[in-house]
Parts: structure tokens; sequence; C-alpha cells
């Protein structure tokens, strides 16, 4: 395995990447990575949350004869620019032009150029393709086509369950800080309801910035109607414990997808992709990122590459 550092313009801002090779030199076929929502690295990991996703996957695919770029977002690790004023359709184009480097690489494959996107990468990744209809196939974990405002409120209605059933001294400081950072039902409707009639770039929350431009694109985005129109080959994988992406979603994106699908609910995995042999809980995250990546997800990915790339 061979990986070099680039730095990639998009639109005046400068995205650091690492592009990952299964050696120095050679032609392979190659896969783009695009995150989840949050100021991520090219690792998946931001202050607080380490994932460590998208290396384990580009290290193990770089064993498989598989070329991939990932990227700091704009505003996050090295790159430059704003994450929070950036809108959804920025990281779009931001995805766009480092696909377009990928595929200029001496050392890509262009016509078998693959994007893998993760919880919101999911509906980055369709966009991606009908730009470009040179990409040879999607690989979507954690995928959703439930409308954003629907997922909002759901995952603040456990959320806020999940901190009611807390007890002891612990628990009720735990609650106390869950509403004083806004995390409760009646907080994420306050909060869409600004987004919907405001146009402002960024909204504060307490203590915390909210990227409002982004959310905003994204309650407004027609998901359903962006898989309608995905005709290359996709691989679906869901999560039986994903409490973030409703698993139910990777069949109804099965059935609107044109091209060849594969799909997959993998029992026990959550939307970090860890196992959990429990009752998922977002208060058990932080105790499943402490684990590795689950392996099973790798080879899935690596099985259905091969068989993609041995008929492109």
């Amino acid at each position: 395995m061979f990986e070099k550092e680039l730095t990639i313009d998009s639109n005046g801002n400068r995205l650091s990447a690492t592009l990952c090779l299964p050696a120095e030199k050679g032609k392979f076929p190659a896969l783009l990575f695009l995150h989840g929502s949050g100021p991520l690295d090219r690792d998946g990991n931001m202050p607080g949350q380490r994932l460590d996703i998208f290396n384990a996957i580009a290290h193990y695919l770089a064993g498989k004869g598989v070329a991939s770029l990932r990227y700091d977002k704009r505003g996050c690790g090295k790159s430059s620019g704003d994450y929070y004023r950036a809108g959804h359709s920025d990281l779009v184009d931001d995805a766009v032009n480092c696909l377009d480097a990928l595929r200029q690489s001496d050392q890509c494959i262009s016509d078998r150029l693959f994007v893998l996107g993760h919880s919101e990468g999911t509906v980055i990744a369709p966009q991606v393709s009908l730009k470009r209809p040179a990409v040879s196939g999607l690989v979507l974990l954690c995928p959703f086509v439930d409308d954003m405002e629907s997922m909002l409120i759901k995952q603040a209605t456990r959320l806020q369950a999940e901190f009611d059933e807390l007890r002891g001294v612990s628990g009720m400081a735990r609650k106390l800080l869950s509403r004083v950072m806004g995390m409760t039902v009646a907080n994420q409707k306050k909060l869409i309801g600004k987004l919907k009639s405001s146009d402002q770039v960024i909204l504060g929350r307490g203590s915390r910035k909210i990227a409002a431009k982004s959310l905003r694109e994204l309650l407004n985005l027609n998901a359903r109607g962006l898989f309608a129109q995905v005709t290359c080959p996709v691989l679906l994988i869901g999560g039986e414990k994903d409490i973030q992406c409703d698993p139910a979603d990777v069949n109804e994106i099965a059935g609107l997808c044109k091209g060849v699908v594969s799909a997959q609910v993998v029992q026990n995995l959550t939307h970090v992709l860890r196992f959990d042999e429990g009752q998922p809980s977002f208060l058990r995250t932080g105790d499943l990122i402490k684990k590795p990546m689950e392996p099973l997800v790798l080879e899935l990915i690596g099985s259905w590459l091969k068989g993609v790339v041995d008929k492109v």
C-alpha cells in the first residue's frame, strides 16, 4: 500500500486529501469517499467522535487492488473554507471536484470509478453520479430515503426518551445537560421552524453553531426523486440497529433505483458501523466507537466491488 497527500481546488477552497494506492506504480479501479453529517475529516472523525471508518475501508480495499481518495470537508482538518457556511449543494460540488481529480489521476482507471457514501453521503453520492455518468457504481452505507424533517424529529424523540429513562444523580445531570444543549423534541421542532422561516447561513443554538444553509437544503431535498434516477449498480448496506437512518429505507431505495442493486441489512450493525448486541442507544455510541469498524462491512464492500469491476 502507498499513500500520498493531495490538495484539490473546489470553487476556491483547497481540500486536503489522501490518495491511497495498492502500490506506488500501476493503474487501479478507484473509489471516492463521501462523509456523513458533521465537521468531519477524511477518516470520518471530528472532535469528540473518532470513527476511523474511511481509512479502515481504504486500507482494506488497497489490499484488494482498489485505490481510493478521501478528503477533509471544507473548513475541517487541513482543508480551507468555512464548514458552517457550506450548504449541502456546496458539499456536492466538493465531491464532484474530488471525483474529477481522482479520475484525472494517472493511477486511476477512469472507467472503473466508484463512489462510497455514509449517512448524508448516501444522498450526495447519487447526485455525483448524475453529474458524472462515468461513475461505475455506488456503495451506500446506512442510507436513508425518509425526509429530513421526519428524521430529525424521530431522532430527537428517541434521544429525549433515552435521557428521560436515566436515573440517579448522574442521570439528572445528563438530563439537565440535554435540555441546556437543546436536545429535546420541542427544541428540534423550534429549530426546524426557524430554518424554514429564515435564510440565515448560520444559526446559533446555545453554545453551538448550526450550519443552517446545509440543513435547510437537506430539508428541501427529494431523496426519492434522486434514487429513482440512479442507473448504475448500487450496493446498499443498512444496519439493523441503526437508530439514525431507518434500516427499512434500504428496501425502499432498492425498489427506486433503476440499476442492478445488492441490498443487505446487517444484523446488530449500528450507524457507526460497529456491532451492538444490546438494545440500540445513542448513549452507548461512545463505547461502541472504542471498537474497530466491523470487518463484515469491509468484506461486503470488497466482494461487491470485485464483482462489479470484473463486469465493467
